[in-house]
């Protein structure tokens, strides 16, 4: 059974890297924001405490996007194993996940100017949040393939991902500290295409 947290900065490919390996390990990837918005349209007890808040312009605690996230991992689909996309981010993050233990937790390392190159050309869908690259011919506007539509981020700004940056090294670091001290931490080179990062990723999960 493969329990993989995948960690990176913005642009590393952690999303497109989750799908890939969900492909071939059979097994979901999951991402907190997309867990958060499938238990809202469904309405469930947590979906509409979670409404609630939103409603309220507050921000989801930590704790009730644990309760989502624990929910979840006990559907059928994730009892051979699951892929978290970007969760822990941070301390009090970690310090909520008790429920699971993973088996790895991967980070795709990036250099900082590559992630500001990547983001300024990023797409995501309104719809389903997948992302897409105008380097790789999408523009906005264009359908993805669940019928959302491809626009640019109000928050993919370089002001703004910068921001973004600094807070992913001044939040995920201890995180990924914890991890290694208890042998669960794999690095790899971010650097590369969408196969050869995959291939990566693939090898140190055999180790």
């Amino acid at each position: 059974m493969k329990k993989i947290l995948l960690i990176g900065p913005q642009g590393s490919g952690k999303g497109t890297q989750a799908q890939r390996l969900s492909s071939i390990l059979n097994i979901p990837a999951l991402a907190m924001g997309q867990l958060l918005r499938e238990e809202v349209t469904k309405e469930s007890p947590i979906g509409l405490e979670v409404k609630a808040i939103l409603d309220r312009g507050e921000l989801v605690s930590d704790t009730v996007a644990a309760k989502v996230l624990e929910a979840r991992l006990k559907e059928d689909d994730a009892q051979n194993g699951y892929i978290l996309d970007g969760y822990p981010r941070n301390m009090d993050q970690y310090n909520t996940f008790t429920f699971s233990e993973p088996t790895a937790v991967v980070v795709i390392d990036l250099p900082r100017k590559m992630s500001m190159d990547r983001l300024s050309g990023r797409l995501t869908c309104n719809k389903c949040g997948r992302v897409a690259s105008r380097f790789d011919g999408f523009k906005e506007s264009d359908l993805c393939e669940c019928r959302g539509v491809l626009v640019t981020r109000s928050d993919d700004t370089p002001e703004a991902i910068d921001r973004r940056l600094d807070i992913y090294t001044q939040d995920t670091t201890p995180v990924l500290e914890a991890y290694e001290s208890r042998g669960l931490l794999r690095r790899v080179d971010g650097v590369g295409t969408i196969t050869e990062v995959g291939d990566r990723i693939l090898k140190v999960l055999d180790k």
